[in-house]
């Protein structure tokens, strides 16, 4: 199972050419993708070769994953302040939205990761704000933002402007929104629990659910799983993107949905779980819903059920994907210290906030306010 990291909204893919020289010109194709897992959504049990999934058994699909894309900004010297990567040079060119693009469904362009999922094109950028070629020989910082959904938002990818979720977006000043169902598909009796005699009958099988978040972000100075140079001290891979000479490359705004669903935000140790989110599910009609109204009134240490009871810890899977926790034995979000985060709602707002990465993998960025790089 891969590390899940902060990932994703809008990414950006830069391949580097050996025959780059400078003052060639070449053309950057920007995108937005959800990956596979947002027109699939995350089978139970994994499928060979998932590298995400719920490991406390469920099965999650989404029905639509909307982002508002505002910007994005190509400027110089990327390394400018190799401790602090929201510092780089002059904005050289940009490509202003915004873009509402719904990433559940199957886009336009090939999405950077390979998967036989399709990402949605933005736009190109193929010149300097001042008419001149981008060089083939320069690094380029890349940064995206999230903005509100509001009738400004021309550019709709994947959805109707007459959509009735689109319009409840820019009534709520929402930049991302998320809907779904999750069922639980694994064998109950084959899970273990990180506590002995908990009723697990008492959380719901199937519950949908559907998060809005009015949460605007800037993606700043991106890291690029795709390029090969050496990374600055404590990065993964180096910051921006490079133009191929008489060519294209890709910057793909890529969102890591899991995030939603993680136990911590500490993006090294964390996977993704949903019987947190179903205990606090409520039946309305004959279906199980939760939305953020529900989920602003839970508890996170521990997370109790609709009863008042402490949730423990539940897994569904081989214990050499993930091994059940035993302190606490109880199911407790990890803050890191995160004074702001006083309910379920605020949490997965903040995870949330954090998975917009570049060209997948863990190109990640700078995002002001989570500090999260």
């Amino acid at each position: 199972m891969r590390p899940i990291l902060a990932a994703g909204l809008v990414m950006l893919v830069v391949a580097c050419s050996s025959e780059s020289s400078v003052g060639q010109g070449g053309s950057i194709i920007v995108a937005a993708s959800g990956e596979s897992f947002a027109t699939t959504g995350y089978a139970f049990p994994p499928s060979p070769g998932q590298e995400v999934f719920v490991v406390d058994g469920w099965e999650i699909k989404f029905t639509k994953v909307i982002v508002v894309i505002g910007r994005a900004t190509l400027n110089a010297s990327p390394d400018q302040a190799p401790a602090d990567p929201s510092k780089f040079g002059a904005e050289v060119a940009s490509l202003v939205g915004p873009f509402a693009v719904n990433l559940s469904k199957v886009g336009d362009v090939d999405d950077i990761t390979g998967s036989s999922s399709k990402a949605w094109k933005l736009g190109t950028i193929d010149k300097k704000a001042d008419g001149s070629n981008l060089d083939a020989a320069e690094r380029y910082a890349f940064s995206y933002d999230l903005e509100k959904a509001s009738d400004s938002v021309k550019e709709l990818r994947g959805l109707d402007a007459s959509d009735a979720d689109w319009e409840e977006m820019k009534t709520n000043g929402y930049t991302h929104f998320v809907t779904g169902t999750a069922t639980f598909k694994a064998d109950a009796a084959k899970c273990k629990s990180s506590k002995d005699g908990y009723d697990w009958s008492k959380l719901p099988t199937v519950v949908d659910f559907k998060f809005g978040f009015a949460s605007p972000v800037q993606n700043l100075n991106c890291q690029n799983a795709d390029l090969r140079g050496q990374a600055l001290n404590g990065e993964d891979f180096q910051r921006g993107i490079q133009v191929k000479a008489g060519g294209s490359v890709t910057a793909q705004a890529t969102f890591h949905l899991d995030h939603m669903f993680w136990q911590t935000i500490e993006h090294d140790v964390a996977v993704p779980h949903f019987d947190h989110i179903a205990a606090a599910a409520k039946k309305v009609g004959d279906k199980f819903t939760v939305s953020f109204d529900e989920l602003s009134q839970t508890s996170i240490a521990p997370v109790k059920d609709g009863s008042g009871n402490a949730l423990p810890w539940r897994s569904c899977v081989d214990e050499s994907a993930y091994k059940l926790p035993t302190s606490p034995t109880e199911f407790t979000i990890g803050t890191e210290g995160n004074a702001d985060i006083m309910s379920i709602a605020a949490f997965v707002r903040f995870n949330a906030s954090i998975m917009g990465h570049m060209n997948a993998e863990d190109g990640l960025c700078f995002v002001p306010e989570f500090a999260h790089r």
